[in-house]
């Protein structure tokens, strides 16, 4: 590959395709593979693990089997429960701030007790200014009586 730049490059092969040279092939540069290990393909011939299997496990040991195709459903379960159940797969992470049960109660303090008590007071006070009649208007009513 040449050391032209992205622009360039592009640019020269849009004039080549504009005046309809065929453009030669380039090389490109091999994507290195990801470092994960390879699945070799399961022999045919080697049969499903059971539940014995499931028996044997360790935390160390290499779960891969049991979530391959083919495995039966209840053994595949079985397996995936022993491996969660290993302490380091069973922690908790500290995100789960919906875990709490929220269906139960808690029950209301004392200071918060005493701060809706003061709101009950000052909205009482509001709603008997609005009821009572200004004087003015006392006086308005017993002029308009005497009419």
């Amino acid at each position: 590959m040449t050391d032209e730049g992205f622009l360039r490059r592009w640019a020269r092969r849009k004039t080549e395709a504009r005046s309809g040279i065929e453009p030669l092939p380039e090389a490109v540069a091999p994507v290195p593979a990801p470092d994960l290990p390879v699945q070799a393909a399961a022999p045919a011939d080697v049969p499903p693990p059971t539940m014995d299997d499931v028996a044997r496990l360790t935390s160390d040991s290499d779960f891969s089997a049991f979530v391959a195709r083919g495995v039966d459903a209840a053994v595949r379960r079985t397996a995936l429960k022993k491996l969660f159940a290993d302490p380091h797969f069973n922690a908790m992470d500290g995100l789960d701030v919906y875990i709490e049960d929220y269906t139960k109660p808690s029950p209301v303090s004392e200071a918060m007790l005493a701060s809706l008590e003061h709101a009950k007071n000052a909205l009482q006070r509001v709603v008997e200014a609005v009821e009572e009649p200004p004087a003015d208007e006392d006086a308005l009513d017993d002029t308009n009586k005497t009419t």
